[in-house]
């Protein structure tokens, strides 16, 4: 394990990778890339949909990062990078941003891609009866106005220095105009996007198939012929799979797999730490939790370092309820939250319980660290008077009937790539996911503010204060920031791993079977 230390945007982020590898940046390739082969990719969680204005899975987001492309991409050192939009300007006050087009683009149908698509496809996401999990980081947007085929100019309410970040978004990738205008649940089960690979089969229930994009915009891209993803239900099998050599990628490595596979022969195991969060929800507008007493009750009943270890298997750091984690550039230091059931217990019967309380909290079956984590926070939350039945069940049943439905479950989160887009995906009161039903006028008020807001000192002040109330009414539980794990054969060059799991660069990727 080599230790790396990254300076970003003003800030420090403590980076490690095995084999001395940096996030986004790939092992030592032994020659010049050759074209040619297939990818085989396992993943844990069904594909349920294509629809990339709303998809929210782990293993969706690589599918669609491989056949859509945005106007912006977010980069290795968490920055936007060119995509569609080769360049982009801001007007001085942030209030207008141009984005100039790549000449040349088609999509995979061989329609041209012209600033006519980029307006139809934010227009979309914008729009309050199409559900979109991008709107809520460009609320900001006024108007989106096609300059001319290949210049596309956003007109801001506000200022917003951060909108490059926001069109990078992963639900924000550029859709064609014939698409948007006619029938959108078409996009659950095909896709016609300008990425570097096509959709051939999607059988959400066993193996999504693409393949090369000849056409895509950046010569001599992608490498490979084509990239399958292969859906194991069973942890055991996927594992036993990839060290057999049946499949080149694992997208997410178990925890209590990691060392075993990290020290198999011909692998290469990949680790950086991340916000990457397992989170608490608690709704605030039904007992018992309406109670804020109730939540920080639960709060000391966690002992976070003793699931970093046993959990995590000391592969993440611990967290203190705050859905930011160091890597952000306004982050502010959170107040250890000691494990300490007897205060717990005291605070649970000054809130009403004073013989404790029974609950059920539920926890989907994938990925499966969400149930192992449920489970330990009942032991351990057990002496503070918290009676907890764990009760698991099938991702597709939790994202049926409990996600952002239920009281009491277990959520699951990689990290966005600002303050504003984190805010923005569950705790303002107009969410993408608002699912704890904390609605806190004065949080929404600072978040209007620091997305207006220019200058970085002051920005840091009002996400200081931002963060405060967070702490203060603990709408969330998280216990720990996890460490993003991927593992990859030894003849497989490029395969790279980033603390934001939505960008892949998969289109980099070659077999090296020399």
């Amino acid at each position: 394990m080599t230790e790396f230390t990254v300076y970003r945007r003003g800030f420090m982020v403590g980076l490690a990778a095995t084999a001395g590898i940096l996030p986004g940046v790939s092992l030592a390739q032994a020659g010049d890339p050759v074209r040619g082969g297939t990818l085989r990719i396992s993943h844990s969680t069904r594909i349920a949909t294509l629809n990339v204005l709303t998809l929210s899975g782990p293993a969706e987001y690589p599918v669609i990062d491989m056949v859509y492309s945005g106007l912006t991409r977010i980069g290795p050192d968490n920055t936007p990078l060119p995509d569609l939009a080769e360049s982009w300007e801001a007007s001085e006050d942030a209030t207008s941003f141009t984005f100039n087009l790549r000449p040349g683009v088609t999509f995979h149908d061989g329609s041209p891609l012209t600033a006519a698509d980029v307006v139809a496809t934010f227009e979309a996401i914008l729009d309050p009866d199409i559900p979109s999990a991008a709107r809520a980081v460009l609320t900001m947007v006024e108007r989106i106005e096609a300059v001319d085929d290949l210049t596309v100019r956003f007109h801001l309410s506000t200022p917003f220095a951060d909108l490059p970040f926001s069109t990078a978004h992963a639900n924000a990738r550029i859709l064609s105009k014939a698409v948007v205008e006619g029938d959108l649940s078409q996009i659950e089960t095909t896709a016609n996007g300008t990425g570097p690979f096509k959709l051939e089969t999607y059988d959400s229930a066993r193996i999504v198939r693409l393949v090369r994009n000849e056409n895509y915009f950046i010569e001599g891209k992608p490498y490979l012929d084509a990239v399958e993803m292969h859906l194991f239900p069973d942890l055991a099998a996927e594992t036993v799979n990839f060290l057999s050599g049946d499949v080149d990628v694992m997208l997410n490595v178990q925890q209590a797999d990691y060392d075993r596979i990290a020290s198999a022969p011909g692998v290469n195991a990949l680790r950086v730490p991340s916000g990457r969060y397992i989170n608490v929800v608690m709704r605030q507008d039904q007992p018992p939790f309406d109670d804020v007493r109730v939540r920080r009750a639960l709060a000391m009943a966690v002992d976070r370092q003793l699931l970093v270890d046993i959990v995590l298997e000391g592969l993440g750091r611990v967290g203190n309820d705050n859905i930011l984690s160091p890597e952000f550039q306004f982050y502010i230091d959170s107040p250890e939250i000691p494990y300490d059931p007897a205060a717990a217990r005291a605070l649970l019967a000054e809130a009403g319980y004073p013989d404790g309380i029974d609950i059920t909290l539920v926890a989907s079956n994938r990925p499966a660290i969400r149930g192992q984590v449920a489970i330990a926070i009942r032991q351990m939350a057990e002496p503070a008077g918290f009676r907890i039945n764990v009760e698991s069940m099938p991702h597709d049943t939790y994202l049926a009937n409990v996600w952002m439905q239920g009281n009491f479950y277990m959520g699951y989160w990689g990290m966005q790539p600002t303050e504003d887009a984190t805010f923005r995906l569950l705790l303002t009161s107009d969410a993408s996911f608002q699912d704890t039903a904390w609605f806190n006028a004065e949080f929404d008020a600072l978040v209007e503010l620091g997305q207006a807001t220019v200058d970085p000192a002051e920005r840091a002040r009002i996400y200081a204060e931002a963060q405060e109330l967070i702490l203060r009414d603990v709408p969330y539980i998280v216990p720990f920031f996890e460490d993003v794990l991927t593992a990859s054969r030894s003849h497989v060059e490029g395969w790279t791993v980033q603390p934001i799991s939505r960008v892949f660069f998969i289109e980099d990727v070659w077999l090296n079977r020399s």
